[in-house]
């Protein structure tokens, strides 16, 4: 089972990391073509401003996810590091379960503008997309940053404690 979890973490990893190059290498790629179109045809491609700003929200959630895994979140280590040892633990754990309740609403609140955006039909003005491809961006990263919440604190305690048996 641990060896199921840890390839699944793994997979998930790659998915994660791969789509933010993807989507980072698309929105350089979009953008200077949108400049040499400017700069050699005198016109701009129109939706390219729109893609990118598509684009960008799912990087920007895909991201903090990543920084989720990679512990790069902020912290307030000024206080945590002047507590006793089981006050660490306490101070920790509070940090996780408040990243939970808070990702929790962000899906929350984010599934029920999804689902008005479905709703009425909301369309993109350049392309005439559904403007849930990019509201859908706010549960699914929302659900990867609950995932990498829990596996961050749960990691970090590990930590501390296998730290202390040395």
């Amino acid at each position: 089972m641990k060896k199921l979890i840890s390839y699944l973490g793994k997979a998930l990893d790659y998915i994660e990391e791969g789509l933010i190059v993807a989507g980072l290498a698309f929105m350089a790629i979009m953008n200077f073509a949108n400049v040499v179109s400017r700069y050699f045809l005198h016109s701009s491609i129109s939706y390219t401003e729109e893609l990118v700003v598509i684009v960008f929200v799912w990087v920007t959630m895909l991201g903090i996810s990543v920084g989720y895994k990679r512990k790069a979140h902020l912290g307030m280590s000024f206080i945590t590091d002047h507590l006793p040892e089981k006050g660490k633990d306490a101070a920790i754990l509070l940090a996780g379960v408040c990243s939970v309740i808070l990702i929790g609403f962000m899906i929350y609140y984010g599934t029920e503008m999804v689902q008005n955006q479905i709703r009425f039909h909301g369309k993109t003005t350049a392309l005439r997309l559904p403007t849930y491809f990019q509201g859908l961006a706010i549960p699914a990263g929302g659900v990867l940053m609950m995932i990498r919440s829990v596996q961050s604190t749960v990691r970090e305690l590990a930590d501390r404690h296998a730290g202390t048996k040395k």
